[in-house]
């Protein structure tokens, strides 16, 4: 910091928001993110645009992408900041579409991440009764063969849920075009703890942001499940080691889409990272909820 003028250099910034010198180099030419001033080739930012950074932080790590940030006020964010918090002290309202999701809700004592407020045995019973799905977050659907039109079909209607796609059979291809309009998939079968899981990290993201999984643990967290977990089999220490890769290989390809020609390629990668991420993320959750039983008192 230069005292005289209050400045942070960008490495120090770089150290204080978590976000690194050529992604803050990056945002600049791309998202005019400009520094409050420049003495050579060396960038200085006030105190005030820190504190913008560590908003801006907080909310890509939820899904959201720099280029639905870097336009807002700081009262926008705050805005932002707000309602995510709001959407993560209440579970995510949901719709079934399908029967075997239908049979399987049914089989559960108690469902804690989402609300089922709304069930169709099918697409054709979705498309003709509209009736209650104005509110959901989040719409799960299970489909024979994955297909774009269908889920294109959802989003017509429903222009303000969000989708959860579950196939029985599907190719490369198809997986990749449904990825590709911001939807997550699962494969049938498939636990409710997996569809929990999904219906909580897609709710309240805008629509591009789907293609990024949403952290499940921070670092702190991953830190203090490797240092207490008593597993004899170290589980819980080798999944903390790999999910910290796969978080730091996710934000290289981000940074690399953010520069490379091939941009597209390199941000399919990333949200293929963070969605094998997202399910080392539920393994470890459940290891960590049977740890944590067994240190139930009484």
């Amino acid at each position: 910091m230069d005292p005289e003028d209050d400045l942070y250099r960008i490495g120090t910034v770089a150290n204080m928001t978590d976000l690194s010198v050529e992604r803050l180099r990056a945002w600049e030419r791309r998202y005019g993110l400009q520094p409050a001033h420049r003495a050579g080739k060396t960038r200085f930012y006030n105190l005030e645009q820190v504190e913008r950074l560590k908003k801006i932080k907080r909310l890509i790590d939820k899904g959201h992408p720099i280029s639905s940030l870097a336009s807002l006020t700081d009262e926008q964010l705050d805005e932002r900041l707000v309602t995510q918090r709001n959407l993560a002290m209440r579970p995510a309202t949901a719709g079934l579409i399908g029967p075997n999701l239908l049979v399987l809700e049914q089989q559960q004592d108690h469902t804690s991440r989402i609300d089922v407020r709304a069930r169709w045995a099918n697409m054709d019973a979705f498309m003709s009764d509209q009736s209650g799905a104005d509110t959901l977050d989040v719409i799960v659907v299970q489909l024979p063969v994955l297909s774009a039109q269908h889920i294109e079909n959802i989003a017509k209607f429903q222009p303000k849920s969000r989708i959860v796609a579950i196939y029985q059979f599907a190719t490369a291809k198809h997986i990749a075009a449904t990825q590709e309009l911001g939807v997550p998939t699962l494969n049938w079968p498939t636990s409710w703890q997996e569809i929990e899981h999904a219906c909580a990290t897609t709710a309240g993201m805008p629509l591009r942001a789907a293609r990024s999984a949403a952290r499940r643990f921070s670092d702190e967290e991953l830190i203090a499940i490797a240092a207490s977990s008593d597993d004899q089999s170290n589980c819980p220490q080798h999944l903390v080691t790999l999910i910290s890769s796969l978080n730091a290989f996710a934000d290289y390809s981000l940074e690399y889409a953010e520069e490379a020609v091939e941009s597209a390629l390199y941000q399919r990668v990333h949200s293929a990272t963070t969605q094998a991420r997202a399910q080392l993320e539920l393994a470890l959750e459940v290891l960590v909820e049977a740890d944590q039983l067994l240190w139930t008192p009484g």
